[in-house]
Formats: structure tokens, C-alpha cells, sequence
């Protein structure tokens, strides 16, 4: 073939590859961008899902639930305790 028709083609397939490999750099940038946001709201929401477990823990002792039930709900315990044993 005549090098009159090779330069052009050649010159626009360097030119594509050209375009196309700024056109995926950029979109990688893009997407590592993304990638890093969602793993900085990953690592908040383990560090609420410990806080909460935590918090969890802490509400569930036996102490704090016999202290609430007295104050919130104004429970005491029964003066009077009988034992009915069956047979």
C-alpha cells in the first residue's frame, strides 16, 4: 500500500489510543476517589457500631437496669414474699 494512506491511519490510531488512555486514567482517578469516601464512611459507621455496642453494655448492667426501674417506672421490691411449693 501507498505510505500516503498508512501515515493517516497510523497518526489516528496513536492519536485514539492517546485519548483513550487519558479518558481511563481519569476515570480511575475518579473511582479511587470514590472508593476512599466510602471507605472513610466505612471505618465512622465501625466506630459508631463499637460506640453503640458499647453504649449496649453499659445500659444492660444489672444495676442500671434495677436504678431505672426504681426511678422511671417507680418499681420496688415486695415487702412480703411468699413461697407457694407444688407438689
Amino acid at each position: 500500500m501507498n505510505s500516503r494512506l498508512w501515515f493517516p491511519l497510523l497518526l489516528t490510531m496513536v492519536l485514539g489510543s492517546a485519548l483513550t488512555v487519558i479518558y481511563v486514567k481519569h476515570q480511575s482517578r475518579v473511582l479511587f476517589a470514590d472508593l476512599r469516601s466510602i471507605q472513610k464512611q466505612q471505618d465512622q459507621q465501625v466506630i459508631e457500631w463499637g460506640r453503640l455496642q458499647l453504649q449496649n453494655t453499659t445500659l444492660a448492667t444489672h444495676s442500671n437496669v434495677e436504678s431505672r426501674a426504681r426511678k422511671d417506672l417507680k418499681m420496688r421490691l415486695p415487702e412480703n414474699v411468699e413461697l407457694v411449693r407444688l407438689r
